[in-house]
């Protein structure tokens, strides 16, 4: 059971260190190239920007993202199941939780605005105004959704962080560095989601170059590090390989993963000529008495009748034993 909890330990590790690796990867190199608009308030100005190009880089751009959060959110679960079986699974159902969530909402929007933007581009060299009016609705609700989507990331982080430092998964400095950069950038959304209450403006603090270069561009390298080390682990390890014993001369065949002979097991197995005794018992005692398996009893004999008395000699009766009669010649 031990060898199969290993071997379970050994796959999750490969799977998340490889999923971390690339969700860093395609999520770093989208980062440093997506576009940054001065005011993501003015949503004329945002969809000028988009249509300039045609939306092909901007769907190209949001595709990558997609895939690259959905592999994100994989690399979480896995390093949740990972914990699950550590013992940590408090930690695990919300590591869970908030990776599927907030995989769910980036994956969702920016598969989206793949299909939108190529509307939005036709309808602007038609009817500005109108293309302005419906994309603002659009711009409002995907900011949104992608700031609670990065809330979610952001406890996943944390969580994840935290217990597997305790269970000796991460360094404390890798781990306890990446819940201090998602409980700053946690904080910065809520404030600045709070303060756009008032006026009712679009919260987008991702587009800020220092959120975007302090807070996404680490998290990522926090990411590859978390990869890297569960690599390293997994490359490190060896696995128990299950190999078949071979029989040598004069070793028994009845093996204990074997039912015995006849419902009978043998006291010890002796070892091969030239080498010490290995065994739990030692041959120098006496072999405990063999009991056999019921199963394998012989069936009781039926229980004996008591004789016939015999009649004391002398008594009335007694005599010598009368034999038949002899044949009738004639009968009458």
């Amino acid at each position: 059971m031990a060898d199969v909890m290993e071997e379970r330990i050994h796959s999750i590790e490969r799977t998340a260190g490889f999923a971390f690796v690339i969700a860093s990867v395609i999520l770093g190199a989208t980062m440093l190239v997506h576009p940054t608009f001065p005011d993501v308030n003015k949503t004329s100005q945002v969809l000028q920007t988009i249509t300039s190009s045609k939306g092909e880089a901007w769907m190209q751009v949001h595709a990558l993202m997609a895939a690259g959060f959905a592999i994100a959110a994989v690399a979480f679960c896995a390093l949740a199941f990972l914990l699950h079986l550590k013992g940590s699974s408090g930690s695990a159902s919300i590591v869970t939780t908030c990776a599927l969530l907030g995989g769910g909402l980036w994956v969702t929007f920016l598969s989206a605005e793949t299909y939108a933007i190529r509307f939005f581009t036709n309808l602007y060299g038609i009817d500005p105004g109108g293309a302005t009016m419906y994309f603002s609705t659009f711009w409002f609700w995907k900011i949104g959704a992608l700031n609670a989507g990065a809330l979610l990331f952001f406890a996943a982080v944390v969580f994840a962080g935290i217990a597997a430092v305790k269970r000796d998964l991460l360094p404390v400095w890798l781990g306890w560095g990446g819940a201090l950069i998602a409980t700053v950038g946690a904080l910065v959304c809520v404030m600045d989601f709070w303060g756009s209450t008032a006026t009712g403006a679009a919260s987008q603090p991702m587009q800020w170059p220092a959120m975007r270069y302090g807070v996404g561009l680490p998290l990522q390298l926090w990411m590859l590090g978390v990869g890297a080390t569960l690599l390293q682990q997994y490359f490190s390890k060896r696995v128990p390989v299950h190999v078949a014993h071979s029989r040598t001369s004069g070793e028994p065949s009845w093996s204990p993963s074997e039912p015995a002979t006849r419902g009978m097991a043998p006291a010890y197995a002796p070892a091969p000529a030239g080498e010490p005794f290995q065994g739990g018992l030692d041959p120098s005692r006496p072999a405990a008495p063999k009991i056999p398996h019921p199963a394998f009893a012989p069936d009781p004999e039926p229980p004996l009748r008591p004789a016939a008395p015999q009649p004391r000699p002398g008594a009335p009766g007694s005599g010598p034993p009368k034999g038949p009669p002899p044949p009738q010649i004639f009968p009458g």
